[in-house]
């Protein structure tokens, strides 16, 4: 007796054979599922294969069974039908273990255990279930078939594409933009020179005819802009129409429109995004060419430090989808519609983005609806909670949660004259303040300083406060933070300096300080008195020497560096324009012999003669390639 399968012959011997190898098999791990069918060695050479996975369908081959030993006399055509079983390993595909079955091929390779046929032969009886092979037909229980239902995960997957955005959208896509920029960088170390070019792109997106809006950051000390529309090779030339870098937004404005034509505008949402709601940001970051989606979900709303300028802090939104250099400046989408612009991310942590949210976005743009931009403004106060009972009884203030602490008032701010150091903050413009110094706004829990980050220059806020145990309601007019750009970074100009006698001046600023390495802890006093103390009101700048070029003109003056100017003979120094006026006087000008300059905290001035001074000039010049002694403005 021969079985026929697949045009090959496979005798009674052959089966015995295979018979006796399969124990020894069952060892190997690969054939643990193949020992689970022992019954089905005829059909071993492929069915083997299909019935480990069949073992999740042995509940159906049971029944199989029994109408099976009918077809026993005729195995022969239960191999053709073998064939059919074939599709058994299709269903398997899904599993990919289907590769598994390979190993039967191997199956005619054991006859080489053919030392033990004879324990063999004794479990043919066991053997005599062959009609089990019939089992193959088990695929005619070719429901399996039904694993057809592994095309059902491709029919999902439609589904996600379902989400396909409108054609409007689509279509709006090609108003999100790359910006590549040339820019120069100043150089505050040696503030007569050129400074650094280089080079870096963002994103942008149409917010009005020609009109784009981006990051400041990503346009600072710009020299020249191009966008690059969606699927568009040309380089379209742009400029800075208006920049807020304070808050990090800026409008380009492009001269060529035609391009955009036939483009919608992206819609602003009329709503902040609220914890949990999916979001998604795009842009052109690193990595490729084309532009790129990546979608997270809100994960906190409050007011952080913006980067950018580095001494504001203003509302922001963080989301898990990843932020990285090249999104600045995209949209962040939540249902077709932005509710914010990608701008900074998180370097000590992953997958941790920031976008400046609607309350934001908006008022940069009505900011500048008259065609200039005025800046933040700031209540210019220092708020304490007063959660501690024994404070509360002390300000008479009642149990509860109600109530902020006046710490200290700015000179020369929004609130001098409005507000003292002791007054208890109870409502502002009708908003209630509550024990740790925050308000309800809109729906979301906020500092009550929030209620003037959304107000405008000349715009009025009135106070409800507890003083002395008298109810009062002061009314003040807002403005910006005098000094407030003293610890900020300065864009888009170049460094104002004056050189004498090799003594490098400049104002006491942010870049200042960073490039020279300044130790800020040096400068306290005086910095909070310009600050804080109405000092900015007497004098426009703190000038510092930030460093000594070595002459004969300035020997062993050089432990002056790093040191706040006070006077020049005997004259309080207002600003650096104020320094130049004194140190290089009009001609015509009678100037005393030696010119004395003395510094803040030092033991002793410095003293230059003056006749000495325009070779010293000369020579300092030439040497350091200084081709101005100044740069006011």
């Amino acid at each position: 007796m021969s079985l026929v399968k697949n045009g090959s012959v496979i005798s009674k011997i052959s089966i015995v054979t295979l018979m006796t190898a399969v124990p020894l098999l069952a060892q190997q791990p690969e054939m643990q599922d193949v020992i689970a069918a022992p019954e089905q060695p005829a059909a071993e050479p492929t069915p083997a294969p299909a019935t480990p996975e069949q073992p999740t369908a042995e509940p159906t081959p049971a029944p199989a069974t029994p109408e099976q030993p009918a077809a026993e006399p005729t195995p022969a055509p239960a191999t053709p039908e073998q064939p059919v079983a074939e599709p058994a390993p299709a269903p398997a595909a899904p599993e990919q273990p289907a590769a598994e079955p390979t190993p039967a091929p191997a199956a005619p390779e054991q006859p080489t255990a053919e030392p033990t046929p004879a324990p063999a032969t004794p479990e043919q009886p066991a053997a005599e279930p062959a009609p089990a092979p019939a089992a193959p037909e088990q695929p005619v229980a070719e429901p399996t078939p039904a694993p057809v239902a592994p095309e059902q995960p491709t029919e999902p997957t439609p589904a996600p594409a379902a989400p396909e955005q409108s054609s409007e959208l689509v279509n709006a896509y090609r108003g999100i933009v790359k910006v590549e920029v040339a820019k120069r960088i100043p150089d505050y170390g040696t503030p007569w020179n050129a400074g650094q070019y280089g080079r870096s792109n963002g994103t942008a997106f149409m917010v009005g005819p020609g009109l784009f809006m981006t990051n400041a950051h990503v346009v600072a000390n710009a020299e020249r802009i191009t966008i690059s529309p969606y699927a568009d090779s040309r380089l379209l030339p742009a400029k800075v129409k208006h920049v807020a870098h304070d808050a990090d937004l800026a409008l380009l404005e492009v001269a060529d429109t035609a391009v955009f034509e036939q483009v919608p505008c992206l819609r602003f949402s009329k709503r902040m995004p609220r914890l949990e709601d999916t979001v998604r940001a795009i842009g052109y970051p690193i990595g490729g060419k084309r532009l790129s989606v990546t979608r997270g979900i809100v994960s906190r709303i409050d007011t952080v430090p913006y980067s950018h300028p580095r001494n504001e802090a203003h509302l922001a939104v963080q989301i898990d989808a990843a932020i990285n250099p090249g999104n600045s400046g995209g949209p962040v989408l939540m249902e077709d519609e932005v509710v914010g612009v990608a701008f900074q991310g998180l370097m000590e942590a992953n997958s941790t983005g920031y976008m400046i949210p609607l309350p934001v976005v908006q008022r940069f743009l009505k900011d500048v609806e008259d065609g200039c931009y005025d800046s933040y403004v700031d209540l210019g106060v220092i708020f304490f909670p007063l959660r501690n009972v024994a404070m509360r009884r002390h300000y008479g203030l009642p149990d509860g949660d109600k109530g902020a602490l006046v710490g200290d008032v700015i000179l020369g701010g929004t609130c001098d004259g409005v507000l003292q150091p002791g007054d208890v903050v109870l409502e502002i413009n009708g908003h209630a303040v509550d024990s740790s110094a925050m308000i309800n706004l809109e729906g979301e829990h906020v500092q009550l300083e929030e209620l003037a980050e959304r107000a405008f220059s000349g715009d009025e806020l009135q106070f409800t406060i507890l003083r002395d145990g008298k109810k009062l309601q002061p009314v003040a007019k807002l403005t910006p933070l005098p000094a407030g750009d003293i610890m900020a970074n300065a864009y888009d100009a170049l460094p104002r300096y004056v050189v004498y006698a090799g003594m490098v001046f400049q104002p006491l600023q942010l870049n200042v300080i960073q490039a020279h390495r300044l130790n800020v802890t040096d400068f306290m006093v005086e910095l909070d008195a310009f600050q804080r103390k109405g000092a900015s009101m007497k004098k426009k700048d703190i000038v510092v020497v930030t460093k000594v070029l070595r002459d004969e003109v300035n020997a062993r003056f050089s432990d002056f560096g790093k040191r706040i100017v006070k006077s020049v003979n005997g004259v309080e120094v207002q600003g650096l324009a104020h320094l130049h006026s004194l140190l290089y006087p009009q001609p015509g000008k009678e100037q005393p012999q030696y010119t004395v300059i003395e510094f803040e905290n030092a033991g002793r001035p410095m003293v230059i003669d003056n006749a000495a001074v325009q070779a010293a000039n000369e020579r300092i010049s030439a040497g350091y390639s200084i081709p101005h002694p100044a740069r006011l403005d």
